[in-house]
C-alpha cells in the first residue's frame, strides 16, 4: 500500500484528504469512521468497499459517500493496480 497526504490541517480547518494506491490483493483494514464522514473517489482500477459487512464494487471516475460511525475496509480484488483519493471531514 501506498499513501500521499494531499492536505490535512492546519492547512484546512477539518479536512484530510490523501491518495492510496493498492496492488492486487492489498486492502487498507477495517477501521471506522467515527465523527467523521469520507468520500471515496476511484482514479484508476476497480475497488471493492466494505461498508457494515456489505461489499459495493467500484470503477474508475465512480464515488462513494461512507456515513459517521461506520466499520469499513477498502479492498483491491483485481488483478491491476486500484488508486483512489479519500475526502474526510469531522463532523463538529
Amino acid at each position: 500500500m501506498e499513501y500521499k497526504s494531499l492536505f490535512k490541517p492546519p492547512f484546512s480547518k477539518s479536512l484530510k484528504a490523501g491518495r492510496v494506491t493498492l496492488q492486487p490483493g492489498e486492502s487498507v483494514g477495517e477501521h471506522v469512521t467515527e465523527k467523521r464522514e469520507e468520500a471515496i473517489i476511484v482514479l484508476k482500477g476497480t475497488a471493492t468497499l466494505v461498508v457494515e459487512g456489505k461489499a459495493t464494487e467500484l470503477s474508475r471516475s465512480q464515488i462513494f459517500y461512507i456515513g459517521p460511525e461506520k466499520k469499513h475496509d477498502v479492498k483491491n480484488n483485481d488483478s491491476t493496480e486500484l488508486e483512489y483519493i479519500y475526502v474526510v471531514a469531522l463532523l463538529e
